[in-house]
């Protein structure tokens, strides 16, 4: 069955790369929709070469990998897209840069940070961090009613992230978002696949759809 909401998995740098390798198997036989490759500090023939040990793993699968960041390195080692962050380089820059079948996603924290990469041709932004997480201490979550805030202001998809879980991803769903981001709730696991199922299980269960659902074009 065609999932709904979209689960993208991202890395946080943390693992050793045969960790990393196996745990995109185990996720991309469970049927995750994408895997962000983000390693901020790695330089980029390192980031290159993590990327080539992970596409052959998600061949037959329906699992996507985007680069985080880095244009450069999804060129070169044929990413599926590219996810920019608030530092990277313009959105409009990006899409005139990389082939007409690379998707290209954008972090935004914002109404207005959301509606600008819309204009700009984001073919889909993530919002957050909706829930208290690690990976932003000290920082208060903005919340559901602000993630609905977003997904009605614009026409593109919408994925929440931070701090999402399984506890938590039906309230997410019915935002109207097309799907979550996460870090912790699968690459933390003991069992990745089983906590990506239990994320999926959530996102149905919820008896919501998405305003705007992620489709990756045909290309890829």
């Amino acid at each position: 069955m065609e999932r709904m909401f979209h689960i993208h998995v991202v890395t946080d740098g943390q693992k050793r790369v045969e960790e990393l390798v196996e745990v995109a198997r185990r996720v991309a036989e469970a049927g995750a929709d994408a895997i962000q490759l983000r390693y901020k500090a790695a330089p980029a023939l390192e980031l290159y070469r993590l990327a080539e040990r992970i596409l052959p793993v998600l061949e037959g699968t329906p699992t996507k990998l985007l680069i985080n960041d880095r244009v450069d390195v999804a060129l070169a080692v044929g990413a599926h897209g590219i996810h920019l962050a608030a530092k990277s380089l313009p959105v409009d820059r990006v899409k005139a840069l990389v082939p007409g079948g690379m998707v290209v996603g954008r972090s935004v924290h914002s109404v207005e940070e959301a509606m600008d990469a819309a204009r700009a041709g984001a073919d889909y932004v993530t919002f957050g961090h909706v829930y208290v997480t690690r990976s932003k201490p000290g920082l208060p979550p903005r919340g559901p009613d602000d993630l609905r805030q977003v997904v009605e202001a614009v026409s593109i998809p919408v994925l929440a992230i931070g701090g999402i879980t399984a506890n938590n991803a039906g309230e997410t769903a019915r935002t109207g978002c097309a799907g979550v981001a996460v870090i912790g709730a699968v690459m933390n696991q003991s069992e990745p696949a089983a906590a990506l199922a239990a994320l999926d299980g959530a996102l149905r269960a919820s008896g919501a759809a998405p305003a705007h659902p992620l489709r990756w074009p045909a290309v890829h």
